[in-house]
């Protein structure tokens, strides 16, 4: 109803879950936590934690949104339907050596470690500001960023394929090889030219933003591959069954194949409300990736291919093999549908046939009884 909708909480809701406003250089790390369907207040608890020792009180009504900065860091936790994350930053001095300041620890190692089998999202982002005397169009420098940027990341996961654009109008460079370290971290370096600090936390919020959506979209992955099985055996079960109809003579064994086709669309509809709702929030974090990475404005980079051309190229076809899967299962519920149908009705005309031949026996002793009758009678 109307009166239930709150004009404050609609405006608050336009201004909800900010940009973060970042200064370079600095240190990000990032962790997602899985909820799922469950009620967990598991990362909240350790953000909530985090906040105290740092001497700050969140309002007990922050219970999906908070940020506050203290000392070095700036902290923010997010809740969302199926997930929570929480993002920590940290301000560096400009010769800090790459991936060396990692924010994520100040927090408490045993809540960390007790979060770990549902961290499926652990990032890091290391903004380091544009060396002096470089510029953006020296494709000489260009060559030697990239090649600085293959050593670092080669450092770190030995032999590694870079990928990376200029984003945002040319104003920075961002690089990530889409591995995870020893460590189990995503890792992205940005380099700025010419960033701001609302430029440089609507960066370092999109990429963080995008990994999360990458690979929540691909959740369904295992799901799909089990199904997918499942739907090969069920096909061929389905096409016995088809044959079997056209060769059933008897009732036991039309109402026997009806029982076949039952327990299929039993497991067929078990199959969809395992992964209808899934391949759905998949989609849409696909299109949400889509969307995150053309607001960066990539431009390529060398010889390096974009972030997006190597999230593109994994991501897409996993969601189309979704939706395809999706559209074959109901393809499969459809067919099983009018298979049912088709047996149902003939035995619908053999019960008919049936009545017919027991009303014909009915009439025919009806008249002999009347014919003995009357005989009887004289």
């Amino acid at each position: 109803m109307m009166s239930d909708i709150s004009r404050n909480h609609l405006y608050q809701e336009t201004h909800a879950r900010p940009y973060l406003s970042l200064p370079a250089p600095c240190a990000v790390g990032h962790i997602l936590y899985w909820k799922g369907d469950q009620a967990s207040t598991a990362l909240l608890d350790v953000a909530r934690g985090l906040a105290h020792r740092q001497g700050i009180s969140p309002d007990a009504q922050q219970h999906s949104f908070f940020e506050y900065t203290c000392q070095n860091y700036h902290i923010r936790f997010e809740q969302h339907t199926e997930f929570d994350t929480l993002t920590i930053a940290q301000s560096i001095a400009s010769d800090t050596e790459l991936f060396a300041e990692n924010p994520l620890s100040i927090l408490d190692d045993a809540q960390l470690q007790e979060l770990e089998p549902n961290l499926i999202i652990k990032a890091r982002v290391h903004l380091m500001l544009q060396p002096e005397g470089e510029q953006v169009t020296d494709a000489s420098s260009s060559g030697q960023i990239m090649q600085y940027v293959s050593e670092q990341f080669r450092d770190i996961n030995g032999t590694a394929t870079i990928y990376g654009s200029r984003i945002m109008a040319g104003r920075a460079q961002a690089f990530s090889d889409f591995k995870l370290d020893a460590q189990g971290y995503s890792r992205f370096l940005v380099i700025s030219h010419s960033l701001n600090p609302s430029d440089t936390g609507r960066v370092v919020t999109r990429l963080l933003e995008m990994e999360n959506y990458r690979i929540l979209a691909l959740i369904p992955v295992n799901i799909a591959r089990i199904v997918s099985k499942s739907l090969a055996q069920i096909d061929a079960e389905l096409v016995r069954i088809l044959g079997d109809i056209a060769r059933s003579e008897t009732a036991q064994k039309q109402h026997d194949l009806l029982n076949d086709l039952l327990e299929i669309a039993r497991q067929v509809e078990t199959h969809r409300n395992l992964v209808s709702s899934r391949f759905s929030a998949s989609q849409a974090y696909y299109e949400l990736v889509q969307i995150g990475y053309e607001k960066l404005n990539e431009e390529k980079l060398g010889s390096l291919q974009r972030l997006q051309t190597f999230v593109e190229r994994r991501l897409g076809p996993a969601i189309r093999t979704f939706s395809a899967l999706h559209r074959r299962l109901e393809d499969i519920s459809q067919r099983v549908d009018r298979a049912a149908e088709l047996l149902r009705t003939e035995i619908n005309v053999q019960m008919q046939q049936q009545n017919i031949k027991i009303l014909g026996g009915m009439e025919h002793s009806a008249k002999m009884q009347v014919k003995m009758q009357k005989t009887v009678e004289g």
